[in-house]
């Protein structure tokens, strides 16, 4: 396909980045890349793509295509930016689209906006696309791999030979409560279920989507038949390829949770679900299916041979390289990546975080994944620029409660503040990754939505092991005014659990975002206008600390005041919606943790946050005993004066939040 003259014109070498010096402005406004990217020019076509999948990365509602209708009419004039940036040895390997432009000085944080998407892609949208060499495009070409093992071989023997980190994690330990044994290499046994009763030794965990469908497990009524011997044609394609790798690696168990977890056992389950993150974090592999929508997909797909792709001139002296490198269409590492089956599943977000090392089989190619390294088949490194890929890698290098400091995506303080209190400032770092986790764990499906604490709860207990903090069903005892400052992206429609406390995000569906740590660190600046006094609550399980609540109330100080709004027309009632105080001054904006709750006119709200923040109540009765319920979020920094005065002379009370 052809390219129009602006993208004709592109030299990779001119906008080598990442300087924003060497930003190369390409066509004027979203309008025109898109008229360009229609009118065939492949590499327009390529951007636009590339800006539509960039929103995706959070996958809000999958609402890319009206999160950019969105911004284009509010912001037309924003330039579309490119600059190339390098991967390892300084090659390049991706082109980063972005927007450039003044954002109108009315345009705050808490400004109206389209709550249907990310917060991050308010006011201009980014996207990836990626370069690379074909043979004999580039010269030298970089030797060819021995092929004397198997990629997967490859990478796994790299790992432990040469990653310092890598090299300690996954090695023998504890095998859980039942394995299968899926016999010698020459196959020449059939699998088994094994109890191994605190035996030690290194074993393979399957990372997979049930998809609707249940498929082969194990039950009481079937354990002493699985103990004797699991027929390896009698498993779906999946676990039979997953039993076929794990022979071929050399590793002789295999942890499968529909083999390994008696289906028909509540407290089997409760008890195995508790460990599942401890399962994949002491595991010596991960094989991820993430190609498949069922255990009936398998691992291995006929892949196509060659993406959509358009060239461009590139030439580096200091490399010694001259010719022409190629950009891939987006969508190839969209659907093999960002779009899988596997990503979009509740469970495998702690899965992917806590394992050690990880091969994915997708349907396009294969990807490695450790705390030191990321590969994918066609040779280029992985893109380590987005927060979808780093995410697992930076959580992965920083489990240990005595290592390095998690700075990726973390507000940094002053020095001093830093210098003053180090261990604050690490608990709080950690904190906000939990914050980010959690908000990328709400874009995710789960099959039974009881499971909404339980399948996190692997992550939970790291967090606990760096910081030393109290769980509370999602969030953190010590930090709990900036924990419960969370709204939902999209009011829900139902609770999800009726035992949670209104105060946590588990009880609804949906994405949540954590407004509390968006002030940075430490924690004494979010400027609480309230003090917590106590927290009381029951566990919902005896087998997991790190599950489900009951019985909680929160007990705070602070000023309340009653309030009443105005729906506005805006987004239909449905979203942020005017509140005054019974006095006629406007407090701020409300979001509704339901839909159900728009019926009201008037509530409560709870000063959290000095002129910034406050949570909407209502009143209710527990046991004979009047205290409140959380019904959403309020945001008053848009009339932040008239706010401070709403509350001028309230005296502090003690109110009960359950």
């Amino acid at each position: 396909m052809p390219l129009c003259q602006l993208c004709a014109s592109i030299s990779l070498s001119k906008m080598r980045g990442p300087d924003h010096d060497r930003m190369m402005p390409h066509q004027p406004t979203y309008l025109a890349l898109k008229q360009s990217a229609e009118a065939d020019c492949q590499l327009c076509g390529f951007l636009w793509t590339a800006l539509e999948l960039g929103t995706e990365k959070n996958r809000t509602q999958g609402l890319a295509r009206a999160a950019i209708a969105h911004i284009s009419e509010r912001y037309p004039g924003r330039q579309i930016s490119l600059v190339a940036w390098g991967g390892p040895q300084d090659a390049l390997d991706r082109i980063h689209v972005i927007t450039t432009g003044d954002i109108p000085e009315s345009d705050d944080d808490d400004a109206p906006a389209d709550p249907t998407m990310h917060p991050d892609h308010q006011w201009g949208l980014d996207g990836v696309v990626d370069l690379y060499a074909k043979e004999g495009d580039l010269h030298p070409c970089l030797p060819s791999e021995s092929d004397s093992l198997t990629l997967e071989s490859l990478w796994l023997q790299g790992c432990m030979v040469n990653h310092t980190v890598c090299s300690k994690l996954g090695l023998d330990a504890i095998l859980p409560t039942r394995v299968i044994d899926v016999g010698s290499t020459d196959g020449s046994a059939e699998p088994y279920l094994w109890h191994p009763r605190g035996t030690m030794g290194r074993y393979i965990a399957l990372s997979h989507c049930w998809g609707g469908k249940v498929p082969l497990t194990t039950t009481t009524a079937t354990l002493e038949d699985r103990r004797r011997s699991i027929l390896l044609r009698s498993l779906p394609k999946t676990f039979r390829e997953a039993v076929l790798v794990t022979r071929k690696l050399g590793v002789r168990y295999l942890w499968i949770d529909s083999l390994c977890i008696l289906q028909d056992s509540r407290e089997d389950w409760e008890r195995e679900s508790a460990v599942m993150g401890d399962i994949y974090a002491s595991s010596y592999l991960t094989i991820a299916a993430r190609g498949s929508v069922n255990p009936a997909g398998g691992l291995f797909f006929s892949r196509e041979s060659e993406p959509a792709s358009c060239r461009l001139r590139y030439a580096c002296r200091e490399h010694a390289l001259s010719g022409h490198m190629h950009v891939r269409s987006p969508s190839f590492e969209h659907e093999s990546v960002f779009n899988s089956p596997l990503d979009t599943r509740g469970w495998v977000l702690q899965e992917r975080l806590l394992s050690p090392r990880i091969i994915y089989f997708g349907r396009q190619q294969l990807h490695w994944e450790c705390t030191e390294s990321e590969f994918r088949q066609d040779g280029r490194a992985a893109d380590v620029t987005t927060d979808h890929l780093r995410q697992g890698r930076t959580f992965k290098s920083n489990l240990d409660p005595k290592g390095p400091l998690p700075f990726a995506n973390v507000p940094m303080p002053p020095d001093d503040e830093r210098l003053a209190n180090p261990q604050l400032f690490k608990q709080q770092a950690h904190l906000l990754r939990w914050y980010n986790i959690v908000s990328e764990y709400t874009t995710r499906d789960l099959t039974f939505q009881s499971d909404k604490l339980p399948a996190l709860s692997g992550i939970a207990k790291k967090v606990q092991d760096m910081t030393g903090l109290e769980y509370l069903a999602g969030l953190w005892k010590e930090d709990i005014l900036a924990g419960i400052l969370w709204d939902v992206i999209i009011p829900s429609n139902e609770l999800i659990s009726s035992t949670l406390p209104s105060w946590s995000w588990a009880r609804l569906e949906g994405r949540v975002r954590f407004r509390g740590q968006r002030t940075g660190l430490p924690l004494k600046e979010l400027n609480a206008a309230c003090d917590v006094v106590g927290v009381s609550y029951t566990l919902s399980s005896q087998h997991n600390s790190f599950g489900g609540i009951e019985d909680a109330e929160l007990q705070i100080r602070g000023r309340v005041i009653e309030t009443m709004y105005v729906p506005s027309s805006l987004h239909e009632d449905k979203f942020p919606t005017t509140v005054f105080s019974k006095l006629g001054m406007p407090v701020g904006r409300v979001s509704f943790d339901l839909e159900s709750s728009a019926s009201l006119r008037s509530f409560c709200c709870l000063l959290v946050h000095n002129g910034a923040v406050s949570l909407a109540l209502s009143p209710t009765e527990k046991n004979g005993l009047h205290c409140y319920e959380r019904i959403g979020y309020v945001h008053m920094a848009s009339v932040r004066s008239a706010a401070i005065t709403a509350f001028a002379g309230i005296l502090p009370r003690v109110i009960t939040i359950v």
